[in-house]
């Protein structure tokens, strides 16, 4: 909070206010839009299906391909299909066991969720509710999933599981732009066996 401060001749005047006060920031701007969790909800839906999309048809076109001669595709789309495989494969090998954060969750939803538990919501609202819980980039409490989220880490990981089988079965076919998606999966699930195997051992 400002106080006063005095200036020449006497008269005091107010101080300057806090960095809080001074303006809308970071998090006063996201709390005055509305509907921003579900918006970034379904951007990541959208960004999980466009990567599904394109590994979909790339797997297509590479089983398919005559014998020793992988398909050409656009540079542009595989460039794109690389980026989104990326992120959300960075996401798979960093998310996993990882708990929400109190600072990662929707308040709104979270009312709405108690609301939902003692049954004060009217029917017409209950369907608004799913709805939101469904779309809604961050859960209404750290003990509940993120659908969106979820929704993207299982994706990748039937799409990129998807692909190392293709790659396995058409080695000579795939595409070497293609084949680091599989290579890179292989590779997280070894980290996650190895991890879980020295985790048993120890705890035995």
């Amino acid at each position: 909070m400002g106080g006063m401060q005095d200036v020449p001749g006497g008269a005091a005047v107010p101080a300057p206010s806090g960095g809080d006060e001074r303006g809308v920031g970071g998090q006063q701007l996201t709390s005055r839009i509305g509907g921003l969790s579900v918006m970034k909800g379904l951007i990541l839906y959208g960004a999980s299906l466009t990567f599904a999309g394109f590994y979909a048809y790339f797997m297509e076109e590479i089983a398919s391909a005559p014998t020793g001669t992988p398909p050409s595709f656009s540079a542009t789309m595989v460039g794109a299909a690389a980026a989104l495989a990326g992120v959300l494969g960075s996401a798979f090998a960093l998310v996993i066991g990882v708990p929400t954060s109190d600072s990662g969750v929707n308040a709104d939803l979270r009312l709405d969720q108690q609301k939902a538990q003692k049954n004060e919501l009217k029917r017409s609202e209950k369907g608004v509710f799913w709805l939101r819980r469904l779309l809604s980039l961050e859960p209404s409490d750290t003990n509940r999933a993120s659908w969106p989220l979820t929704f993207g880490i299982w994706t990748y990981a039937l799409v990129a599981g998807a692909t190392a089988i293709v790659y396995f079965l058409h080695s000579a076919e795939t595409p070497d732009a293609i084949k680091a998606l599989a290579v890179a999966f292989a590779g997280y699930v070894i980290t996650l066996v190895t991890a879980a195997y020295g985790l048993s051992t120890k705890g035995a």
